[in-house]
């Protein structure tokens, strides 16, 4: 039996103003990420009538996988994004083990930081 692939989900709710210059960056960063091995899928999608919510999808196959991309280089692009916003997004990793928030990628990026 195959494991469940393992997600992360960062939904944003912006000024209808600025939902198409943070989805043209997300694109670029999803095309980026998928053509690295492991993922998935990679997905951007709006939604204007609720308040400008923007998603960003990112299917893994392995929560190591996804690990890997945190920690990497390539994540930087993504990560600016998020510490730029006005309002941050929500954040939400679904791994083997359950949900986890924010607080996942810290710990990631944390040991990350430790190791190298």
């Amino acid at each position: 039996m195959t494991p469940a692939p393992v997600r992360m989900t960062l939904e944003w709710h912006v000024p209808v103003a600025q939902v198409r210059c943070i989805t043209m960056a997300l694109h670029a960063v999803a095309e980026a990420v998928r053509a690295v091995p492991g993922c998935l899928r990679c997905a951007v999608s709006t939604d204007i009538e609720q308040d400008g919510t923007i998603r960003y999808v990112e299917d893994w196959e392995t929560e190591d996988g996804l690990r890997t991309r945190l920690a990497s280089e390539r994540f930087e692009a993504l990560s600016r994004l998020i510490e730029d916003a006005v309002r941050p997004p929500r954040i939400q990793f679904a791994l083997a083990g359950g949900y986890r928030h924010a607080d996942f990628l810290t710990e990631v990026r944390d040991q990350t930081l430790r190791v190298g």
